[in-house]
């Protein structure tokens, strides 16, 4: 008989419009579960889905729990609704059940995980292009102060230490690999070859990717500053020209002092644009820790 391992574990999935394919998915990740743990237990999201998906996973037999959003949510809250209610030692996230990925890969991320690592991440081996770019800007903005490299993950499974630490943080899980590495502890990347194909869409991705550069690093504030100074010094030459032009050549009235008062108000314009934006960003930093979610109700069969 096979020695099954005494940790709990749980399994959050995110699922969307996936009627034909949900209940094979859910049998698939189940077996994995059965067949290597003694406890364990499956959360599955539906994110508003607009076929019968929910429909079908409450008239499934198998053992789970369902988990209904009453509004479209971004992937990542409609993650940590199900992550939240979580009770297992280990947690492991699915954001897209579509995806057809090996299952089997929990038993690889849990093993890693037995090694120290409080955070394993599954990554694809090829992502898009404006993913790259995006992972690059992100690791750039943070290598004074992570040696680690974040980038696209399928799965991620977290030891409950893990979960703590990061409730510990008290910061609002923008990006929830970013807040994993953020929290200091050891992490790791397992590559897997999959067809990746993100499913949020341009606004979405927009949107947590901004977002994360926003809340998780200076990248947006130093780019602000950096055009006001640009456009102050701009300012300070044309205060410049113009002394020039009034004292060497010959104008119309009055166009140089226009000029000079025009360029003065403009450079503080621009430095007190540069100051606020520092301004803002250190009350966003401080000030972000709403919940993204809500529930409409959750079945535990």
């Amino acid at each position: 008989m096979k020695n099954l391992e005494e940790n709990y574990i749980s399994v959050v999935a995110v699922a969307q419009n996936l009627e034909s394919r949900i209940e094979s998915k859910i049998k698939e990740i189940l077996q994995v579960l059965s067949d290597n743990f003694k406890y364990y237990e499956l959360i599955v999201v539906d994110n508003m889905s607009e076929d019968k998906t929910y429909h079908v996973m409450k008239n499934m037999r198998e053992k789970f729990t369902c988990v209904q959003l009453p509004i479209r949510h971004d992937s990542q809250s409609a993650l940590a609704a199900g992550v939240n209610i979580a009770i297992g030692d280990y947690v492991v996230e699915i954001e897209n059940l579509a995806l057809d990925i090996p299952y089997e890969k929990i038993m690889e991320l849990y093993r890693k995980c037995q090694e120290g690592n409080d955070f394993v991440f599954l990554t694809p081996e090829k992502t898009s292009f404006g993913s790259k770019i995006f992972y690059k800007i992100l690791n750039g903005q943070l290598k004074n102060l992570f040696l680690t490299n974040i980038g696209s993950s399928v799965m991620t499974l977290s030891s409950r230490r893990g979960q703590n630490k990061t409730a510990e943080v008290g910061r609002k899980l923008v990006n929830r690999n970013v807040s994993y590495v953020l929290t200091g502890l050891q992490t790791a990347s397992l590559p897997i070859s999959v067809n990746y194909v993100n499913k949020r869409g341009f606004k979405q991705n927009f949107e947590l990717m901004s977002q994360t550069l926003l809340y998780y690093t200076d990248f947006v504030t130093k780019l602000a500053q950096t055009i006001a100074g640009f456009f102050f010094f701009v300012s300070c030459f044309f205060i410049i020209y113009s002394f020039y032009m009034k004292f060497t050549i010959e104008t119309a009235p009055g166009w140089a002092s226009t000029v000079i008062i025009m360029s003065i108000g403009f450079s503080g314009v621009f430095l007190m644009f540069g100051l606020v934006a520092r301004y803002l960003d250190n009350i966003l930093k401080g000030t972000m820790k709403t919940k993204g979610y809500i529930y409409r109700s959750i079945d535990k069969k």
